[in-house]
């Protein structure tokens, strides 16, 4: 019975350590959202990926992140950075449509993340 019992707590301790923690951002004035988990920040904006990619470019340069690696098709788009404290900063870009690309900023706490990505909103003038 307590072979059992230490089974289910196993268990279920492993599955909702998978799930991991997620945090849905909204932007009340934009009506933009974006979701951060793991790591991630993760939103769709309503432009095509050049001018995401430019925005993305150009808002990194005004961070002070330092760009070390950019690497870009029709279809998706990277670009690595390293910060003061010389932690990586990637953001991925992904065309999903026409107008719309998909951003996913990999850095950790989600106040970097966040204030990234209100730099690539603001240079695409959303």
């Amino acid at each position: 019975m307590n072979r059992r019992i230490v089974w289910i707590a196993l268990l279920t301790a492993v599955a909702l350590l998978s799930l991991g923690c997620k945090t849905t951002i909204v932007d009340p004035a934009s009506q933009s959202r974006a979701t951060y988990r793991l790591g991630k920040l993760t939103a769709e904006e309503p432009r095509e990926i050049d001018a995401v990619y430019a925005a993305t470019d150009k808002a990194m340069t005004e961070l002070g992140l330092k760009v070390v690696q950019r690497t870009k098709d029709a279809l998706q788009a990277e670009l690595v950075a390293r910060d003061a404290q010389d932690k990586k900063v990637s953001v991925q870009l992904l065309s999903i449509t026409r107008d719309t690309t998909r951003i996913t900023i990999d850095i950790r706490p989600a106040e970097k993340a966040q204030r990234i990505h209100g730099a690539v909103r603001d240079n695409l003038g959303l």
